[in-house]
């Protein structure tokens, strides 16, 4: 049964129509991914269904009592709490049951008799709906999501007001997935998070019990959680089953049907005028051919689209040129350290980038990319070491946040700045392969969207006519088609690139080799430690690699574990044991048994102490890093006297 269904839906802002005649229905616990071309109407679904807009024409059925939680592609904040505070407000009806249990509690010190038994019934009541609703986990589910989406402890105290864009698109999805919900409506929720974050995300959804739609460009996302997609297009929803590469391969499968289809009509209508041609004036085929051509008219007029060629959303649509000069060489990393107060983002970090390689660059959010870029093109300088580009080199440079393009200046002044001697009309051109058509190229650079900047630097890029290509997120902000139009136009370029991204899709496309930095080597976050990978496709040739030293290193633990047990105690005929050592005396009161059962405790008290080196949060608190050290030191030390306990034990 459906837990929404929508029928014959028709939206218009004005007179744009966003919907028209749209059905679609979601059911109880499917993922559901969303594409579309941007401004297609995809979160103006997502609004339909949340109630905040309604529909011009068409009706929505809601199961009764379902359980929604949104998040926007902005998510706004009144200011006035903390981030904790807005995290607790996620939490509404646990803190008012827990409230109600103190104020119940309270009442029952001065009741007796059948007034206190029918007080304590209450009291259950409401523990056990407490406990249901996850009362007695909530705040570790508070802390475990902030740390999940990369929130540092630094910022639980800090007032909404004081947080960037990206760490409010955060804080309101880390408040969306504490709600207790039946179904989830995501509208862009890996924006602004992190590879590791992401993959927190991904297996978020993977265990979560109600349904959920996830407006996302993510391919490797909705690759791993999806079950079907909608497309949004032309005003109406299609659905396919399975996951996004699913999607594509029957989409391109369908699309070719179509072709042959359109192919067909074309043909039919051809022989069909060729035919009444022939024999509109033929004896005895006069009639034949009038009737012919009624059938054809009739035909055309009940399908005004029947010959129409099939075809797909506006995108970009663009190539690189050839790159010119040429060196063996285009950069060389050397010892190369960056340190910023008492935070190293790496030491001794040494590489070569050779003519034609594709270097993809990535990691956790605030572990150095960025920086490792402005190093090389020599917009900052380097602590220790040495990293240099060939300067016979043409450098075309893309920075994430835009801050290459003059915001007072219309968008065809700023392109032509990246080649003076193009005629301004070979530049408007070149301007309308990225969708600025008509007056959007005197449109002023301030006042465009992200996706638009985004566009902006590509065509520059483009006519910068550059031999290397560097790169910083050049994904952000475009939809899913206008990626795979950059994927395929990297494909033919023949220069070199350099490119941060954390889209793992488009760095198994487009890269040759991986340099991932700020983690070890199974994947956790370790700020001045590096990684690299050269086999393709790189990204899922990396996480493979992790996972299979993850898998390795608790089979070792369990090994070692399971070989200690596998241990008998001496016979009787052994010789008598030296006296205990001082440091094990206080074992002497247990038995092997419990010895057995602290060694396992302590070994899982130190993997999750472990798991906690990884966190990025642990890195930027030098009391907490400090206090977790020694607690780790302490806990290992005991482990080893109760390992030489129970070996002495065992004889």
């Amino acid at each position: 049964m459906a837990i929404v269904t929508l029928r014959d839906i028709h939206i218009a802002f004005g007179m744009e129509v966003v919907l028209n005649k749209l059905n679609l229905q979601l059911h109880r616990g499917e993922k559901v991914g969303m594409v579309g071309a941007n401004g297609s109407g995809k979160s103006t679904i997502l609004k339909l269904i949340t109630g905040q807009i309604k529909a011009d024409m068409g009706e929505m059925i809601k199961q009764r009592g379902l359980r929604i939680g949104y998040l926007p592609q902005e998510s706004t904040f009144s200011g006035g709490r903390t981030v904790l505070e807005e995290m607790h407000a996620s939490v509404g009806g646990i803190l008012k049951l827990q409230k109600a249990i103190h104020a119940v509690s309270g009442e029952m010190e001065s009741l007796s008799g059948s007034d206190l038994k029918a007080k304590m019934r209450q009291y259950d009541s409401l523990c056990h709906d407490f406990e249901a609703a996850g009362g007695y986990a909530y705040e570790t589910r508070i802390l475990a999501t902030l740390a999940g989406i990369g929130f540092e402890p630094e910022l639980h105290q800090v007032s909404t007001s004081a947080l960037s864009g990206g760490q409010l698109s955060r804080l309101g999805l880390a408040q969306v997935l504490m709600q207790d919900t039946d179904l989830l409506l995501l509208d862009e929720p890996t924006n602004h998070l992190d590879l590791q974050a992401t993959e927190w995300l991904e297996r978020f959804l993977a265990g979560y019990n109600g349904a959920a739609v996830i407006i996302s460009h993510d391919r490797s996302l909705l690759d791993k959680v999806a079950c079907k997609i909608i497309e949004v297009e032309k005003q109406q929803a299609k659905v396919w089953n399975g996951n996004y590469s699913n999607y594509v391969r029957t989409r391109e499968a369908v699309g070719l049907q179509q072709q042959r289809e359109h192919v067909k009509r074309v043909e039919m209508v051809e022989r069909t005028l060729d035919f009444i041609a022939r024999n509109k004036d033929q004896e005895g085929m006069r009639k034949t051919a009038r009737g012919r051509k009624t059938q054809l008219n009739r035909l055309l007029k009940e399908n005004p689209d029947f010959l129409d060629k099939p075809a797909g959303e506006k995108t970009i649509d663009f190539s690189f040129g050839k790159s010119g000069k040429t060196s063996n060489l285009v950069l060389r990393c050397e010892e190369l350290g960056k340190s910023f107060g008492d935070v190293t983002l790496f030491s001794e970090l040494t590489f070569d980038v050779l003519s034609g390689e594709r270097l993809g660059i990535t990691g956790p959010n605030g572990t150095g990319k960025s920086t490792l870029l402005r190093l090389a093109l020599g917009q900052m300088e380097p602590s220790a070491g040495s990293i240099r580009m060939a300067k016979t080199l043409r450098i075309g440079y893309l920075d994430q946040h835009g801050d290459v393009l003059d915001a007072s200046k219309t968008v065809l002044e700023e392109a032509s700045g990246s080649n003076p001697e193009m005629l301004p009309e070979r530049i408007r051109n070149r301007l309308g392969a990225f969708l600025f058509t008509g007056d959007d190229v005197f449109k002023k650079c301030g006042d465009l969207s992200g996706g638009q900047r985004n566009r902006l630097m590509l065509c520059k890029l483009v006519l910068s006519e550059a031999d290397v290509l560097v790169m910083d997120e050049p994904t952000n902000h475009l939809d899913i088609a206008s990626r795979e139009a950059l994927e395929e136009a990297l494909d033919d370029y023949g220069g070199t690139i350099i490119v941060v991204s954390h889209d793992r899709y488009f760095l198994d496309r487009v890269a040759d080799k991986l340099l991932v930095i700020g983690v070890d080597s199974v994947g956790s976050r370790c700020i001045g430690k590096t990684e690299f990978a050269g086999i393709k496709p790189v990204y899922s040739h990396y996480a493979s690699l992790v996972q299979t030293r993850l898998e390795a290193a608790e089979q070792k633990q369990e090994s070692r574990r399971g070989g200690r047990r596998r241990r008998r105690p001496a016979t009787a005929a052994s010789k008598a044991k030296p006296k205990t050592p001082e440091e094990l005396r206080r074992f002497n009161k247990y038995s092997i048994e419990q010895i057995e059962e602290m060694i396992t405790e302590h070994e899982r008290e130190l993997a999750r102490m472990k798991e906690q080196f990884g966190d990025a949060a642990i890195y930027k608190n030098p009391e907490q890093l400090a206090e977790l050290q020694g607690s780790f030191e302490g806990k290992t030390a005991e482990l080893e006297l109760l390992y030489r306990a129970y070996e002495r034990r065992l004889g």
